[in-house]
């Protein structure tokens, strides 16, 4: 093990602190000042360092020597500023949610992440609550018409007895009594209704998001998290392709599911030509779509489409353009922000 000063580590936790060179050898006290931590950055004279400067790097740095005599990790910097690594992952079209997120927002994606569980549990409150004023009052206002039909209709005395499903209404009872957030209720036809996706429609079209083409939510199952994507049509705005042209539409797919990083193509639209980024997207989709053929083992020349929530946008005269905002804000009015 080396006990020279590793110059990566300094450069990193320097960087930590957010400090130039002038300020982390103002901290340390050190003469001549930038220009020794320069020279060490560059990985000048680092064998063989005085012990007082060792002490006053590590004490301005709040970090040991043995930290600085090695090649940081990403999780040092983690701990350093007080962030833990989370062990599991988000699904590839949230992870493209996300980035749009971050883009209409101006948050960086560790402010999104920091509120995500505040912002959860706000979210799943109102929605219980939301569910059980709609059944209190729902059950109310039917048991008031029975009563009112009786009293009118006295010679009718079964006409209104089952006027509505007692086991449905026990369910949802039930469920809140629990606090399923993701319950499903199927009919007849084995669909799946989910009372969070109703409230989530509901509270965009409060807001006036995502209302000229819609954000389209699937249940796959009970106590699952309701799946979902950004529509093809605001994703085509934000990066130039035509979501009604067959071949951008193919593109736009592997967009949504995070196959192809949005970021990525928003920095080679704003870096590149016409035809550089043209040609750029098409080895990216063809890359992806032979990841998803070789996962699958599909005959060579098979074309896979994978049906994706918000892929049932109605079709529009989209005149898209490279670096346009997304419609998210009062897509009805043709406002962007």
């Amino acid at each position: 093990m080396t006990d020279s000063l590793n110059p990566q580590a300094l450069k990193f936790y320097r960087n930590q602190r957010g400090w130039s060179q002038d300020q982390l050898a103002e901290a340390t006290k050190l003469r001549p000042s930038k220009t020794q931590i320069s020279r060490w950055e560059r990985g000048q004279q680092i064998a063989n360092i005085r012990p007082d400067n060792r002490e006053r790097l590590c004490q301005a740095l709040g970090v040991k020597w043995e930290q600085l005599t090695r090649a940081p990790k990403e999780e040092d910097g983690l701990k350093w500023r007080n962030r833990v690594p989370l062990k599991g992952g988000i699904d590839g079209s949230a992870r493209t949610f996300l980035t749009l997120v971050q883009k209409h927002l101006s948050l960086t994606e560790d402010a999104i992440m920091d509120l995500a569980p505040l912002a959860v549990l706000i979210l799943a409150e109102h929605s219980l609550h939301a569910r059980q004023t709609a059944l209190d009052e729902t059950v109310a206002a039917l048991e008031a018409a029975t009563a009112e039909a009786y009293r009118r209709l006295p010679y009718l005395p079964g006409a209104f007895r089952y006027g509505y499903d007692d086991d449905w209404i026990e369910a949802e009872r039930k469920s809140l009594e629990k606090r399923d957030l993701f319950v499903t209720y199927q009919d007849d036809d084995r669909n799946e209704h989910s009372p969070f996706i109703n409230f989530l429609h509901d509270e965009l079209k409060t807001l006036g998001l995502f209302q000229k083409h819609p954000i389209e939510f699937e249940a796959s199952y009970s106590g699952a998290t309701p799946e979902y994507a950004v529509p093809t049509h605001v994703l085509g705005d934000t990066v130039g392709l035509d979501p009604d042209n067959e071949a951008d539409q193919r593109i736009l797919y592997r967009i949504q599911d995070g196959r192809i990083d949005l970021r990525e193509v928003w920095e080679k639209n704003k870096a590149t030509g016409a035809e550089e980024y043209r040609r750029w997207l098409d080895e990216m989709n063809q890359a992806a779509t032979e990841e998803l053929a070789s996962r699958f083992e599909l005959p060579r020349g098979f074309c896979l489409k994978i049906k994706l929530p918000g892929d049932r946008s109605p079709p529009a005269a989209t005149g898209s353009a490279a670096n346009q905002g997304a419609d998210i804000d009062n897509t009805d009015t043709g406002e962007r922000t």
